[in-house]
């Protein structure tokens, strides 16, 4: 069966984003080099749980369930709506807005790949990380089973 870290990272590669996977403290060490012309996908590590069969004799399903970043590089001064500036110019427009239509691509790519999506949410975030970005934090509950390649 093929892992969520391998899945999410050939997603990620598919649609041009820069995956990394581990704890959120070596996640955070992207400050610094981080491009405002990338998008990160920042996977937090996973919690994995086996689901048997009736008879408890084979594992028939993995049900994962975690959390990633999917952000880009944030500028400090920008405004977060419209409170000291332009809306067009603003954290929300530039940054976060673009991302939700990425987390909905991500989301629909797991799914036609026949895994089962129980939960696909998702939070806005500005100056996350050392390395201030702007995006949104998801939250994902999905169940990959056994056979799954």
């Amino acid at each position: 069966m093929k892992d969520i870290v391998r899945i999410l990272e050939n997603i990620a590669l598919s649609n041009n984003l820069n995956y990394h996977y581990g704890k959120k403290a070596a996640l955070n060490l992207l400050d610094g080099s981080a491009d405002a012309n990338i998008t990160y996908l920042l996977h937090e590590f996973t919690n994995r749980k086996s689901e048997y069969n009736d008879s408890g004799t084979l594992i028939v399903a993995a049900n994962y369930e975690g959390k990633f970043f999917l952000v880009k590089q944030s500028d400090l001064d920008q405004n977060y709506f419209s409170e000291t500036g332009e809306q067009e110019t603003s954290k929300y427009t530039q940054n976060i807005e673009p991302l939700l239509q990425v987390f909905k691509t991500i989301g629909n790519s797991l799914a036609c790949q026949g895994i089962e999506v129980n939960q696909w949410d998702n939070i806005d975030v500005t100056d996350a990380l050392d390395a201030n970005m702007d995006g949104l934090l998801c939250s994902y509950k999905l169940r990959i089973p056994a056979n799954y390649e």
